[in-house]
C-alpha cells in the first residue's frame, strides 16, 4: 500500500473487511492516516448499532477497531500481516455518540513478528490500549498488489 501525499490509503484486497472495507455497508467504515513518524491515526463515530450494554460500546467492537488500527500501521509499511496475539486493556466505557481517536505504532520487530501498540481515547481520555503480535504473511491472498493501490 502506498500512501497518498496526505498519508492516506486505501487498497482493494480487502475491500469487504468488517473494520475498513469500502464495500462493506454495515461494518465500521475505519479510515486511517499515517504521521510523518510513521504512527496512525483515525476516528470512529461510536454508533449505538454497536453498543453491547445499554450506551456503552460492546468491548468486542472496541478490540476490532484497535486491531484494525494496528493492522493499518503495517500495512501503510507495505507489510501484510495476520493477528498472532491481541491483548486489551479496558480503561473506561466508550459511550455512545462518542468520536473515539485511534492512534498505533510498531514498538518492536524481530524476523516476521511485529510488535505493535494501540490506542483509543475518548475527549483526550485513554479509554483502552492494546498490545499484538503479528506475523507478517507470505500467503499470496495476502500478497500486497501495489497496482490495485486506489488513489484517494
Amino acid at each position: 500500500m502506498l500512501p497518498n501525499r496526505k498519508g492516506k490509503m486505501e487498497n482493494n484486497f480487502h475491500t469487504n473487511c468488517f473494520a475498513c472495507g469500502s464495500n462493506n455497508g454495515i461494518g465500521l467504515g475505519l479510515t486511517f492516516y499515517k504521521h510523518e513518524d510513521g504512527t496512525i491515526f483515525g476516528n470512529f463515530f461510536a454508533d449505538p448499532k454497536f453498543e453491547g450494554y445499554s450506551g456503552i460500546i460492546h468491548g468486542g467492537i472496541i478490540a476490532t477497531l484497535l486491531d484494525s488500527a494496528m493492522t493499518h500501521c503495517l500495512l501503510m509499511m507495505g507489510i501484510p500481516a495476520l493477528t498472532g496475539r491481541l491483548s486489551i486493556r479496558y480503561s473506561n466505557p466508550i459511550r455512545t455518540g462518542a468520536v473515539v481517536r485511534l492512534e498505533a505504532k510498531v514498538i518492536d520487530e524481530s524476523h516476521k513478528i511485529f510488535t505493535l501498540e494501540g490506542k483509543a481515547y475518548v475527549d483526550g481520555k485513554k479509554a483502552a490500549s492494546a498490545v499484538a503480535k503479528y506475523m507478517r504473511s507470505d500467503s499470496p491472498n495476502l500478497r500486497l498488489d501495489f497496482n490495485s493501490v486506489i488513489p484517494v
